[in-house]
Order: structure tokens, then sequence, then C-alpha cells
């Protein structure tokens, strides 16, 4: 009978604990308290689709060029809504005429409540 009560009580207490958690997790995401920004990914010049990774990750591709920047979010960029924090990035054509193509890497910053934009240029 003694084990049967621990059983329960366990089960019990596992499930308040989860429910506490999962909605804990939910209310932080309602109220905004986890710092996040987003990062648009553009390009100046009429080339082949530009995949972009941030950490290794494949988050979209370029398929549109613009003469200047077009501000975040912009139709045929690639805008990622990141938390707060360094992340490293790499963009690769995904052909060329040349047979080699063009690379970027570098870290973008991401800061709360900001939309940061980045041109790659040949």
């Amino acid at each position: 009978m003694y084990l049967l009560k621990m059983k329960l009580f366990r089960l019990i207490s596992f499930i308040l604990v989860s429910a506490f958690v999962f909605y804990g997790c939910d209310s932080v995401l309602e109220e905004g308290l986890i710092e996040e920004g987003k990062y648009t990914f553009w390009s100046n010049f009429d080339g082949p689709p530009i995949d972009i990774f941030i950490d290794n990750i494949h988050y979209g591709t370029i398929e549109l060029f613009y003469p200047d920047n077009p501000g975040c979010e912009a139709e045929g960029c690639v805008t990622v809504t990141l938390p707060v924090g360094d992340y490293d990035f790499e963009a690769i054509e995904q052909y060329n005429n040349s047979g080699t193509p063009s690379e970027w890497n570098g870290t973008i910053s991401i800061t709360d409540n900001t939309c940061g934009t980045l041109g790659l240029s040949p």
C-alpha cells in the first residue's frame, strides 16, 4: 500500500510540475519576456539565388535583388527571428557562370525588438 501511495504521489507531482512548466512557458511568450529580434539578408546584384545558413541551419533563400536596402522583411529576402545574441552566418550562391559560387560569412548580432539588415554584394 505504501508503494502505491508513493507512485500516486509522484505521478500527481509530475503532472502538477509539468502543467506549471508548460503554462509558465506560454505566459512568458505571451507577455513578451523572451527578448528577440529580426535580421533581413538581401542582395544588391542580379545573380543566382543565395542560401542563408545561421549556425549551420538553412533559413531560406534570397531570390530577388534590390539596388538599395529594401528594409526589414522585404519580399524575396530572408528574414530570421531569433533570441537576442550573436550568431554565425554563411551565405552561398546556388550556382554561378564562373563555376565557383560566391560565399559570405560573418557574425550578426540580434538585439531586442529591432530588425537589422545585411546586404550581400559580389
